[in-house]
């Protein structure tokens, strides 16, 4: 990881894994308040933007934030940022369960920030 950023004012929170080659980065609104950029070629998270960031942690702690961004990206896309998803680094910041709706799977986000990553925020 290499930087985490809390902007109070704007309640954003901003975490870094990497820099990449722009021609390479993507970004994937994975619901209203989060948005994941990673990199196409190689598949590894850049950066994780969550915004309005101490109303999704109240949130998320009384139910799962439906990531319905996600389902709205074409099927090979959200094979590949599930995977993403499911690999360090973002599993020490976010707890997503997939869930089977008939033909369909539809991610959740249980928690955001496991009590391992609180320990790298102060807000």
């Amino acid at each position: 990881m290499k930087a985490i950023h809390y902007d109070t004012e704007g309640d954003i929170l901003t975490v870094t894994f990497s820099e990449a080659n722009a021609l390479s980065q993507r970004g994937i609104e994975l619901s209203d308040n989060i948005v994941l950029y990673y990199d196409a070629a190689t598949d590894e998270p850049l950066s994780l933007i969550l915004l309005s960031y101490q109303a999704m942690l109240r949130e998320s702690a009384q139910q799962p934030i439906l990531l319905d961004g996600l389902e709205r990206a074409p099927k090979p896309i959200q094979k590949r940022i599930q995977t993403i998803l499911h690999r360090t680094p973002l599993t020490t910041f976010l707890e997503i369960t997939d869930v089977a709706n008939g033909t369909a799977t539809t991610s959740q986000l249980h928690e955001i920030f496991t009590p391992a990553a609180l320990e790298f925020i102060t807000v």
